[in-house]
């Protein structure tokens, strides 16, 4: 997979590095990783028919129906990769957004980043992200996972 290298600055020291990322042209495409960023997964939204499976579960519940499309949006990005997608070999989750960590303080949290100057690209084997849960799931079993999630994300938006 051709990835572009982005350059980034972590939020607590400022220390600056790089790491891959999707083009900035890819639609409907993501880039998950675990909690210590050392794995990553790929996901085509679009393809994926797992993505707007959660989706339609999330629109279906209370108080979801009400929320703008794009704060829902926003609430399926942020809990898809937990909630749908097997963890990865550790059992760590996998999330969309989640930064690279800084190889100098192990930070995740990011002050800036932006695509390196000269654009530079990377090739990378980057496995799809797999539903091996999920897809063994009831409805009302992927229901109560979604619930599982959702409680802790509402209080913190």
């Amino acid at each position: 997979m051709k990835l572009q290298i982005f350059v980034y600055q972590c939020e607590p020291y400022g220390h600056a590095f790089q790491a891959p990322e999707l083009p900035l042209h890819g639609y409907g495409e993501f880039l998950l990783r675990t909690g210590s960023a050392a794995t990553m997964s790929y996901l085509d939204a679009l393809a994926d028919p797992t993505y707007k499976e959660v989706d339609a579960l999330l629109a279906r519940r209370s108080g979801m129906r009400e929320m703008k499309a794009t704060k829902r949006a926003e609430i399926l990005r942020n809990i898809y990769g937990q909630v749908a997608c097997d963890p990865d070999g550790d059992g760590t989750p996998f999330r969309i957004g989640q930064h690279p960590r800084c190889p100098v303080c192990s930070s995740s949290v990011m002050r800036a980043w932006q695509e390196a100057v000269p654009t530079q690209f990377v090739e990378l084997d980057i496995p799809a992200v797999t539903h091996a849960l999920w897809t063994s799931l009831s409805d009302d079993q992927k229901v109560s996972r979604i619930n599982q999630f959702l409680p802790e994300l509402q209080s913190a938006t």
